[in-house]
């Protein structure tokens, strides 16, 4: 053992002082060139996370401040409140806290349900019907789909078309960049999650059958656009 210092010692102070200076200030410019990066990345994270929570914040707002409920129980208004509210707390200190494990981006999910609810409080807004079912019943597109197959095939074809469109824009927006393959069934779960409170809303004067075809369609949506989105990125990060 003391062979082994001895050997130790003589190597230590046979290494010139000039390389030991070049790897302590090699050592100490690495160490500072993480930091910087860290520091970048947080604020664009911080960034990201505001843009985001501000979107979702302003889905849930247009989404319940657009729809008349002159028709609804006087508790409609504040149990579906809470309910969003709830939820987006919830979302929004996964998003901002960056919570993760080794294999799931945590994060990364609830700001996929936090963006597509804001996208689905703007296209609410943009529809001419406070009722957004009735505005597609008279459409091109849903009142042969309601002629022909039903309220609840129509009322499943909606929230499909919808959700598939929030879920893919999300995805390729906040999970294109992730370095390992990722499923879309929990981002896919988080924004149903976060839009199914709306849905239920929009249903109440409905029948049962056009609740559950559309919550199924919006979850069958939210899966596929997720899918979809996470596809399109990594094809588009390839080429």
């Amino acid at each position: 053992m003391g062979m082994i210092e001895s050997e130790m010692s003589t190597d230590s102070e046979s290494t010139p002082p000039g390389v030991r200076e070049g790897v302590r200030a090699g050592i100490l410019d690495t160490i500072k060139h993480d930091v910087e990066l860290r520091g970048g990345r947080t604020a664009r994270l911080l960034a990201a996370a505001g843009l985001v929570g501000v979107a979702g914040a302003l889905g849930v707002t247009l989404l319940v401040s657009t729809h008349p409920f002159g028709h609804h129980p006087p508790w409609h208004v504040a149990f579906f409140s809470a309910v969003w509210a709830g939820l987006l707390v919830v979302s929004f200190a996964i998003a901002f806290l960056q919570v993760r494990t080794p294999s799931l981006p945590l994060a990364r999910y609830a700001a996929v349900g936090i963006l597509g609810l804001g996208m689905a409080g703007i296209c609410g807004v943009i529809c001419p019907h406070p009722h957004f079912f009735d505005w597609w019943s008279a459409t091109d597109i849903g009142m042969p789909l309601t002629r022909t197959f039903g309220l609840t095939c129509s009322a499943l074809c909606f929230g499909l078309v919808a959700t598939l469109f929030f879920g893919f824009a999300s995805a390729i927006l906040v999970l294109g960049d992730l370095r390992r393959p990722v499923s879309p069934l929990l981002p896919a779960a988080v924004l149903f999650t976060l839009l199914a409170p709306g849905v239920v809303l929009q249903s109440v004067d409905a029948s049962f059958g056009v609740s559950v075809g559309w919550l199924a369609g919006t979850g069958a949506g939210a899966y596929l656009g997720v899918a979809g989105g996470i596809r399109a990125r990594r094809i588009l990060s390839m080429t």
